[in-house]
């Protein structure tokens, strides 16, 4: 129906109305009509005969009203009700659906809960915090879910002056609907994979139809759309002419943490392949024992894509992230919220990281952990605070050289931790194209010759041409060791150099104590 349209008749398009009573007079069809919305547009063609006013002249015999019947009921119609001839309904109304008698099915059940709504992103909300049931029937059989959404009264005088008094009304506009998903009865938190799912409607009431196996527990999702921040009422039905049980729906994890927090300028470091992806907020999740691991993330406004990830890191700040590090995620970027569950963790510490698509997207979150057992969240930094941070000049790869080393100092025993980031030609960006950079290694070494020891290397010894860069963790250093053998900074390279012929590199010492970090030396490559 066109916006002229609905002008003209005074009826809303796709739209549900209840048909409330039956009359005919002198030949004419009429039905009664009720908006739920009680307020709005009023149907406004009718005629003589009906002209959203109803019957006006009195007919004879079984099923038809009496003039003074007729005039009661014009003299009492509720706001929103109009009676309609039946060609206005053909031509209107696209479906007419018919009552049923609730009373022809042997076995019946009722659960009757609130939903608050409030600060929920509703279009982009995921399951997780959704009513939910678990249906089962002992035989297979065939079950009839409704919802009902309750009427609640408006608000009523706001001052002495105003003398309308408090009305029932039909509630806020918005769409609720009902899903159904195979697993075991217990709780889900995404609309993937279910069996059956009902339209949203914009009315207060949903029918489901679904066939339920013999012995096989289902869970039944309320979802909504669009209803204002508000607290609602509903009622859940299930007809069936088998016997059935319906139950709140099971956690999953017997154990859930919540942490608030939010991407802020600072924090917000982007996906994966960002260079300041280890920025974006984490948290030490630390598991007594083995258990099943979910992870819930969910945005408090906004619609931008987000993701989960588990990473063995020993709880500790994740600054890049390497494939066999990654415990678990929620795969693909999603709007508005990310899951992940992982079965069979180990015992252990781990760091969880929560990132948007792209760098700079502020929001607000939370995310909800869910465990077997009990367990610690905390919030982790990637630069701890009271940190020392020494950023010596760039190291610069050039001609035949794929070693370039820098000797460290300092005066009491430091802990420290090496990134090393390929910053292209002269520390400019890199004209590799379709290349994240230079594939790099780094290490910190003690000694030379046969007594070098390697204290650590990054990624498992392997090279690594990742946006992020590569980078070995807390390696402990003292004074008398920089003394007589020596302490370095070692990095090396894989492949060729870009066009230019020479790559340069970023190097960032954090360390809980002040070091020094010398000139870059170079070595040729080996075999030249």
């Amino acid at each position: 129906m066109s916006e002229s349209e609905e002008r003209s008749t005074g009826l809303a398009g796709e739209h549900d109305y209840a048909v409330i009573d039956l009359q005919e007079q002198s030949g004419k069809r009429l039905f009664l009509v009720k908006n739920p919305w009680s307020e709005g547009n009023r149907w406004s063609e009718g005629d003589e005969a009906n002209g959203g006013v109803g019957p006006k002249e009195p007919s004879a015999g079984p099923g038809h009203a009496s003039s003074d019947e007729v005039e009661a009921k014009r003299a009492v119609l509720d706001p929103g009700t109009f009676w309609i001839n039946i060609n206005d309904v053909f031509q209107y109304f696209e479906t007419l659906y018919l009552n049923w008698n609730s009373s022809l099915f042997s076995y019946r059940q009722d659960v009757h809960f609130s939903w608050d709504l409030t600060g929920r992103n509703s279009l982009w909300a995921s399951f997780g915090n959704n009513p939910q049931y678990q249906i089962h029937s002992k035989a297979a059989s065939t079950a009839w879910l409704v919802l009902s959404r309750h009427f609640k009264s408006a608000q009523g005088p706001k001052n002495d002056s105003d003398q309308n008094p408090p009305r029932t009304s039909a509630i806020d506009t918005g769409f609720i609907s009902l899903y159904l998903f195979r697993g075991g009865g217990e709780r889900v938190f995404l609309t993937d994979g279910y069996v059956a799912r009902g339209p949203y409607v914009d009315s207060p009431n949903t029918l489901l139809k679904v066939r339920l196996p013999k012995n096989v527990p289902h869970t039944i999702v309320v979802s909504e759309q669009d209803l204002h921040q508000s607290s609602y009422s509903f009622t859940l039905s299930a007809f069936s002419l088998q016997p059935l049980t319906m139950t709140e729906a099971k956690n999953k994890s017997d154990s859930q943490t919540v942490k608030v927090d939010a991407w802020t300028s600072d924090s917000a470091g982007g996906n994966a392949s960002s260079p300041s992806y280890s920025k974006n907020p984490q948290f030490c999740l630390d598991l007594p024992q083995p258990s099943n691991v979910s992870l819930l993330l969910e945005l408090h406004s906004g619609e931008f894509p987000v993701h989960v990830k588990l990473i063995w890191s020993d709880g500790k700040p994740v600054r890049y992230v390497g494939t066999r590090d990654i415990v678990g995620d929620s795969g693909e970027y999603r709007k508005g919220h990310a899951f992940a569950e992982i079965s069979n963790v180990p015992a252990g510490r781990y760091t969880i990281v929560c990132s948007t698509f792209e760098e700079g997207q502020l929001a607000k979150f939370t995310l909800q952990i869910g465990t077997m057992s009990a367990c610690t969240v905390e919030r982790v930094y990637a630069r701890p605070a009271g940190q020392f941070v020494t950023q010596p000049g760039l190291a610069l790869f050039a001609g035949e050289t794929d070693r370039l080393w820098a000797p460290v100092g300092c005066s009491r025993l430091t802990r420290l931790s090496v990134t090393a980031q390929s910053a292209g030609r002269a520390g400019r960006a890199s004209s590799r194209a379709g290349s994240s950079g230079l594939p790099l290694k780094v290490s910190v070494e003690y000694g030379q010759g046969l007594t070098k020891q390697t204290l650590a290397v990054s990624g498992d010894d392997d090279f690594s041409d990742a946006h992020y860069g590569v980078q070995v963790n807390d390696v402990d250093i003292q004074p008398s060791m920089c003394r007589q053998a020596g302490v370095r900074i070692v990095l090396e390279r894989a492949g060729p150099l870009d066009l230019h012929g020479e790559e340069g590199v970023e190097v960032e010492v954090h360390s809980d104590g002040n070091v020094q970090v010398g000139s870059w030396y170079g070595l040729p490559c080996e075999g030249s």
